[in-house]
């Protein structure tokens, strides 16, 4: 069977169907198989472009296993359209390799701070559980069995919704940048937890707090905080041993 040209303002690539038969040398016969013209539901299809590399040679980039030609054409013109705003909407793209190309894009504007928090959740929590799942497939019902996950293990509403929002913020710059049609990440799965609730001292307590640290820690240099130390053997200072509460 002839390949099909795909039709479309680039003119770029083409989308055939090919199957996996073999002939008697056991060569695959891919498009050329006899069966590919007379049975539609034989073979998948399959698209193939030529696409610029950096070093100005042609690639030529094929992804097949479509169900469809119109799927494989879809996918073709994505890519195509991806090549052109300068990123690469590689069909079978899985989640992690998303979130590492992710990562390493980030890396020149983020702070570092943030950038080792994003880096732990992404490769110790998102990559392991989603990882293997192509980009193009991610769904909410993904994410929901991973937040079931996390909570069946003990993690606790906080750490949850802080790797849900790394993860809605990667998928929002391939949203972005038309990598993506949606946010399978938003609307966020859990709520936003609460904060937690401060104790503000009243000026008393304050008060007797300072009247209380004078006396336990007096500034006697050096011989006054070895006996500190020696009052509390385990190194904490006496405001740590008050727990954070003025004395009574």
């Amino acid at each position: 069977m002839e390949a099909i040209t795909m039709r479309s303002a680039t003119a770029r690539g083409r989308v055939y169907r090919r199957c996996g038969c073999r002939d008697q040398q056991d060569k695959q016969l891919g498009s050329r198989c006899p069966r590919l013209p007379g049975e539609s539901d034989h073979g998948t299809w399959t698209f193939a472009v030529d696409l610029p590399s950096p070093a100005h040679r042609r690639r030529t980039v094929r992804r097949g296993g479509f169900p469809t030609q119109h799927d494989a054409s879809d996918a073709l013109r994505r890519l195509v359209a991806s090549d052109g705003d300068g990123f690469f909407a590689d069909p079978n793209q899985t989640v992690g390799d998303y979130l590492t190309a992710w990562l390493q894009a980030m890396a020149m504007t983020l702070k570092p701070t943030t950038m080792a928090r994003y880096r732990a959740y992404v490769q110790a929590d998102l990559v392991p559980a989603l990882g293997h799942i192509k980009l193009d497939d991610l769904g909410y019902a993904h994410i929901a069995a991973f937040v079931r996950n996390q909570f069946a293990h003990g993690r606790g509403p906080v750490t949850v919704h802080r790797i849900l929002a790394t993860l809605s913020s990667a998928l929002g710059e391939a949203v972005r940048h038309r990598r993506l049609g949606r946010n399978p990440a938003r609307p966020t799965i859990i709520p936003r937890p609460a904060a937690a609730e401060r104790h503000i001292w009243a000026v008393q307590d304050a008060l007797t707090f300072l009247r209380y640290s004078h006396t336990a820690d007096p500034p006697h240099g050096r011989s006054g905080r070895a006996a500190d130390r020696h009052r509390h053997p385990q190194g904490r200072s006496s405001r740590t041993a008050l727990g954070g509460r003025p004395p009574r």
